[in-house]
C-alpha cells in the first residue's frame, strides 16, 4: 500500500528537492540527487515504522508491516546498497563534504546525528527521549526535512559542489519558510494521536496544551510567521505577484486540512491530508517557476 510503504514520503522529499532547485536555479536537478532523497527519505520511515512495532506501537500500519516484514526487509538492503552506490559514486558526497566551510560541515554532521537518535535515544540518553520531548519532536522533524530537500540540493550536483557555501539573504529566508511549513506539519500529525500520546506520556505539544491551544499558540502564528516572510520577499527582494497567489494558495490548502483533520483521525486520512501538503506545496512552487 502506497501509504504504508513510505513511497509516499518519498515522493514527497524528492518533489520538495524538485523545487527547492528549481526555485533557486531556475533548473532542474542532478536526477541521482532527487534517486538519493527519494531512496534515503524511504529506508529513513521503513526503519522508523520497524522500530514502532518493537516498542510496542500497534495501528493498522504496524499490522501492515508485520505482514509485509520479508519483503521489507529485502528492500531496505536492496535501497540501502543502492543508495550508497549513488551517494559515492554519483554524487561524490566524500568529495563535497571536504570542500564545504567549516559551518556546513557542522550543520550536516548534526543533522546525522539528529536524525540517528531520533529514533535511538537510549543509545546515549537514558532520561532524554526526543520522540517523547514534543518541541524537540517537533523541531528535529522540520530540521531534517529541510537539510535533507533543501540544503542538499543546493550542495550536490552531477560535477560534485556549486559553491562551498552558497546562502544568500533569498535562500536563507526561502530555507526557513520551508523549515516553518515542515515544523507546522509535524505539529499536525500529532493530533491524530493525542489519546494514545496522553496515555503513554508522550508529552507531545498537542498533548501539552490541547488541540485548541495549540491551533493558537502556534499553528496560526506559524503560518502569520510564513505569510510575513512571503510578504518580504515579494516587496523587498521582488518576488513574482505570481508567488505571493502560491502562498496564499498554499496557506488556504494548511488552514483547509487543519479544520479536516480535527474531524478525522485515522492514520491513512492524516497521512493523505498532512504529508500530502508537502506534495501539494512542491507541485505548487514547481508550476510556479515554471510559469515564471
Amino acid at each position: 500500500m502506497l501509504l504504508w510503504n513510505n513511497h509516499f514520503y518519498g515522493i514527497a522529499a524528492a518533489l520538495l528537492s524538485v523545487e527547492t532547485h528549481l526555485a533557486i536555479f531556475k533548473t532542474l536537478p542532478y536526477f541521482y540527487l532527487v534517486l538519493f532523497i527519494y531512496i534515503s527519505t524511504v529506508v529513513y520511515y521503513t526503519y522508523a515504522y520497524f522500530d514502532e512495532i518493537e516498542i510496542g506501537i500497534y495501528n493498522e500500519r504496524s499490522q501492515w508491516y508485520i505482514q509485509n516484514k520479508d519483503y521489507l526487509i529485502i528492500r531496505q538492503v536492496t535501497l540501502i546498497g543502492v543508495g550508497f552506490y549513488i551517494a559515492i559514486i554519483k554524487l561524490k558526497v566524500i568529495e563535497v563534504y571536504f570542500y564545504l566551510t567549516p559551518q556546513l560541515k557542522f550543520i550536516l554532521i548534526l543533522t546525522l546525528f539528529i536524525s540517528f537518535f531520533y529514533q535511538n535515544s537510549h543509545l546515549l540518553f537514558k532520561r532524554i527521549q526526543i520522540r517523547n520531548k514534543g518541541f524537540l519532536k517537533s523541531l528535529s522533524i522540520a530540521w531534517v526535512w529541510v537539510i535533507m530537500c533543501g540544503v542538499t540540493p543546493l550542495l550536490l550536483t552531477p560535477n560534485g559542489l556549486i559553491n562551498s557555501n552558497p546562502f544568500s539573504n533569498y535562500i536563507f529566508i526561502y530555507l526557513l519558510q520551508l523549515f516553518l511549513f515542515i515544523l507546522i506539519l509535524a505539529i499536525l500529525f500529532d493530533m491524530k494521536d493525542i489519546n494514545r500520546d496522553g496515555d503513554e506520556k508522550v508529552k507531545t505539544i498537542v498533548v501539552k496544551y490541547g488541540i485548541k491551544s495549540t491551533l493558537n499558540k502556534f499553528i496560526f502564528p506559524l503560518l502569520i510567521f510564513y505569510f510575513s516572510l512571503s510578504l518580504f520577499l515579494f516587496f523587498i527582494l521582488k518576488q513574482s505577484f505570481l508567488y505571493l497567489i502560491s502562498t496564499f494558495l498554499i496557506l488556504f490548502l494548511t488552514l483547509f486540512v487543519t479544520n479536516l483533520i480535527q474531524k478525522h483521525t485515522a492514520v491513512y486520512k492524516n497521512i493523505i491530508l498532512i504529508d500530502g501538503l508537502m506534495i501539494l506545496k512542491a507541485l505548487i512552487g514547481i508550476i510556479t517557476v515554471l510559469l515564471l
